[in-house]
């Protein structure tokens, strides 16, 4: 198994978030975890990329434990995280972002160049302050800093949060390139039916527990998982 979670508690402190969670994820795949919020889908993947430790289960990639490991430890071990608030320096300019994502070792990366082939919306902007970009270009260039090192896995907390449609269509087109490049992905998403209709798989999360999972196009066809989850209404029909 490529990433498994298994059976997997935490939170923070002393308070419980997610309860008894089990994923998994094989190589190649698209996976998203939806829910609503509060569900606790952004907790457990602070919890898989080891910003949190979980209070119980376990977590391996590629055959090896990694729950309780740091942070640096499991980026080092091919997982890239892009979280959802803050995920730039915005005081840094663009080619320095693109460089601190470059500050684990590597013998297999992207050039600059390319980085900035793969991603046009920063192209030319390497001069400039991250503070400078809209808020859909500083989402590429956090995307352009998690690939710096052509992560095996990455994981996505609330890619397309506060953006534009025309933005959301875009960062969800580039995830199809990025996941047909070669690279795994694990995205949590509030947009629940974009990215259902992009993953191969998906997981529904409820008040800290997975309550629905399988395949995207059975989820989205799904008349409980519409209603509960994708804010589409049964339409009741009267004789």
């Amino acid at each position: 198994m490529f990433l498994e979670v298994s059976d997997v508690t935490g939170g923070y402190d002393k308070a419980i978030i997610i309860d008894s969670i089990s994923i998994n994820v094989e190589k190649g795949e698209f996976v998203s975890i939806i829910g609503p919020n509060g569900s606790g889908k952004s907790t457990l993947m602070k919890t898989i990329v080891g910003f949190l430790k979980p209070f119980d289960g376990t977590i391996s990639f590629k055959n090896r434990r990694v729950e309780g490991k740091s942070a640096n430890k499991i980026a080092k071990l091919g997982i890239g995280y892009v979280p959802q608030l803050n995920n730039v320096f915005r005081a840094l300019t663009v080619q320095e972002n693109l460089e601190m994502g470059a500050y684990l070792p590597s013998k297999d990366r992207y050039s600059y160049s390319e980085l900035y082939d793969l991603f046009p919306g920063i192209k030319g902007r390497d001069s400039e302050k991250a503070s400078n970009l809209s808020g859909g270009e500083r989402q590429m260039l956090a995307l352009a800093r998690a690939m710096v090192n052509k992560p095996e896995l990455l994981c996505l907390d609330e890619p397309t949060a506060a953006l534009a449609p025309k933005l959301v269509r875009e960062i969800l087109k580039k995830l199809i390139e990025i996941r047909d490049s070669g690279t795994t992905i694990l995205l949590v998403e509030q947009n629940a039916k974009q990215s259902l209709k992009i993953s191969d798989r998906g997981y529904v999360l409820a008040i800290g527990k997975k309550v629905h999972e399988g395949p995207s196009k059975e989820l989205l066809n799904s008349p409980k998982i519409q209603e509960h989850y994708l804010g589409i209404k049964k339409v009741s029909v009267i004789d």
